[in-house]
């Protein structure tokens, strides 16, 4: 599903059915579209700054979960390579914000529908597709 850069709004097509793991995402939701909103109204560098380090402040502490959750909960040990293709998903998305927060931090400019292009869209499709096939194993097993 591609979403573009326009807000995000919370539905039950991304629901993984692991409580903790929707909240999290809905969580993340709102910060994202948060930063949306900041880009979008064209408020300063250093409050750009601020949003995008509260995102990938949130995002760090969310994928942390998930990956206990992935430990605790056997998905190495039954799917090891979903496993080993997640966390790739989780690192590789926060190369890339970490990228365009060291860029605002520089001074350097950024492109606000490609920044939120991309975001919205990883986070969307990884929710739909790599969380979702998660939460079918986590839930299979209660």
């Amino acid at each position: 599903m591609r979403v573009g850069h326009e807000l995000l709004k919370w539905s039950d097509a991304l629901a993984t059915g692991i409580a903790r793991i929707d909240q999290q995402h809905k969580m993340l939701i709102n910060i994202l579209n948060d930063a949306n909103q900041c880009f979008r109204d064209g408020l300063n560098a250093e409050a750009q700054a601020r949003i995008m380090e509260d995102l990938i402040g949130y995002t760090t502490y969310h994928f942390d979960s998930e990956e206990e959750l992935m430990e605790s909960g056997g998905y190495g040990d039954r799917l090891p390579d979903e496993e080993k293709r997640h966390v790739r998903e989780h690192r590789a998305f926060a190369k890339a914000a970490s990228d365009y927060q060291l860029a605002l931090r520089q001074g350097k400019p950024i492109d606000y529908e490609m920044l939120f292009g991309f975001l919205n869209n990883w986070l969307v499709n990884h929710v739909m597709g790599t969380d979702q096939k998660f939460g079918r194993f986590l839930n299979e097993k209660t």
